[in-house]
């Protein structure tokens, strides 16, 4: 039986040339089985995270565990004393997950996820007090800076909802996005849904306000992964389309070439209304898995491919397919006329940008931080400080580009024996990353004064699996 886990990392990168590189500081497991998404606030992480029970170092507040079924936990790590602060379980009847986090300017955690049936722990002044209907509704829950559910509520119609992206607007405007297959999404015009659509909906959890929705796609498969707002009136929304007809607006590529092409589209924060919609790709498979904005308000974009004719900038730091699948980076311009630059990164085998987290962010120096999978022992440019394979199915990796996407500023690998991967990353205004994932390795090396040097068991259908989650900061110090 494969064992599970996860991790978490706190880092920052040496912007001088002379200057040390980074370096690891801290790392641990931590007692939950799988996080996606981590938002900083002040010197604290904040996780959003899903497993079937907990094996954590504080009382559990919110909901009540229900054994066998998949619960959504909420975690706040104080990363100074190295210790949780709160751990909150948000649990319906059925399995529930979170997915994505984000904290606002006085502590308060926002949480959107999935969850299956009733009993999620919605608030008196919800906007949808009871379950849509279909396998699953998206959710958004705000906490307190303690832990506690200030607000909760579904959101989802008679299909099937997915809350997977999520952004912060303002003072308390919440942008949702995700993936639905309910004509009746709530907040959104009625529409036949033919596959499975994306959706973003806005939402003032303070006021309870009805939300501001639209769902948009085509006439087969649509999957939105990530949101990122531009600071001018804008929210940037990236995902995979597999549709000919993908409602496209000056766009910059616009048809699909291949199987699946990654989409990006800019909505209007204030009416949600599509001001650009484009398609990017190639001949093969190509999706889109984050979404960041860089220091002048442009997009980048990080997706996986296997597409052998993207056209990568002259001078990329990779310009062709390495093989299999590999990741791969597309900053655009600020009026979105163009794809600026664009590399690949990949080795001989699978390489793929950060599966169902928030891959991407770029730091106060513009340099774009991107975190995924790799199976390759040939990655490009790895150096003795960046780690070695572990020999197991995968490695989680970290890679740091210049704006320009000419050359890998650091890199490093992060796993064990077994199959592991990255996830999420959030960036600080200190330089400081966290960056997080998972890990079916017994043996990754916990570094400096960890909570667990050795992974926690959590129980998953009758067998025993292992959680983990791992802190490791990279500091200019």
């Amino acid at each position: 039986m494969p064992r599970l886990a996860i991790f978490l990392s706190l880092a920052a990168l040496a912007a001088p040339a002379d200057t040390p590189k980074p370096g690891i500081v801290w790392s641990t497991y931590l007692g939950v089985a799988d996080c996606d998404s981590v938002a900083l606030w002040r010197d604290d992480a904040f996780l959003a995270c899903h497993s079937p029970e907990s094996r954590l170092s504080v009382p559990v507040l919110g909901s009540e565990a229900r054994p066998g079924l998949m619960g959504a936990y909420v975690l706040r790590v104080d990363l100074d004393r190295n210790e949780l602060v709160y751990a909150t379980l948000l649990q319906g009847h059925g399995s529930t997950a979170a997915l994505r986090i984000k904290v606002d300017a006085n502590g308060f955690a926002y949480v959107t996820g999935l969850t299956k049936g009733d009993g999620f722990p919605v608030t008196k002044d919800a906007v949808q007090l009871a379950f849509g209907g279909g396998e699953s509704d998206a959710f958004l829950v705000r906490l307190s800076p303690k832990g506690t559910i200030v607000y909760g509520t579904y959101l989802g119609g008679s299909g099937d909802d997915i809350g997977n992206a999520l952004e912060l607007v303002g003072t308390g405007v919440a942008f949702v996005g995700g993936t639905t297959t309910s004509g009746d999404f709530p907040g959104g015009r009625a529409r036949r849904i033919q596959r499975a659509d994306a959706f973003i909906s806005r939402l003032h959890p303070s006021e309870a306000e009805f939300p501001v929705s639209i769902v948009f796609g085509g006439s087969e498969e649509e999957k939105l992964t990530g949101l990122a707002t531009d600071g001018e009136g804008g929210v940037f929304a990236v995902g995979y389309t597999r549709s000919e007809d993908f409602p496209i607006h000056d766009a910059i590529q616009s048809r699909l070439r291949g199987k699946s092409d990654l989409f990006l589209v800019r909505l209007s924060t204030s009416d949600i209304a599509l001001r650009f919609s484009t398609y990017l790709g190639g001949d093969g498979e190509d999706e889109g898995w984050g979404v960041a904005v860089d220091l002048g308000g442009a997009p980048v974009v990080a997706g996986t491919t296997n597409s052998d004719d993207l056209t990568a900038s002259t001078d990329a730091f990779q310009d062709r397919l390495g093989g299999g699948l590999d990741a791969f980076v597309a900053s655009f311009d600020k009026t979105c006329s163009r794809v600026a630059r664009l590399t690949y990164f990949g080795g001989s085998m699978d390489d793929s940008s950060g599966y169902d987290g928030e891959c991407i962010k770029v730091d106060q120096d513009g340099n774009i931080w991107l975190v995924g999978v790799s199976s390759s022992r040939d990655l490009p440019d790895w150096d003795s400080t960046m780690g070695r394979y572990r020999g197991g199915a995968t490695d989680g990796f970290v890679a740091v580009f210049p704006p320009r996407l000419t050359r890998l500023n650091y890199g490093a690998l992060l796993g064990g024996s077994g199959r592991d991967l990255m996830e999420g990353l959030a960036v600080a205004s200190d330089g400081s990353v966290v960056v997080t994932g998972l890990t079916f390795s017994m043996d990754i090396d916990m570094v400096g004064r960890t909570m667990h040097r050795t992974p926690l068991d959590v129980r998953v259908g009758g067998q025993t699996a292992n959680a983990l989650v791992a802190l490791i900061r990279l500091s200019r110090n």
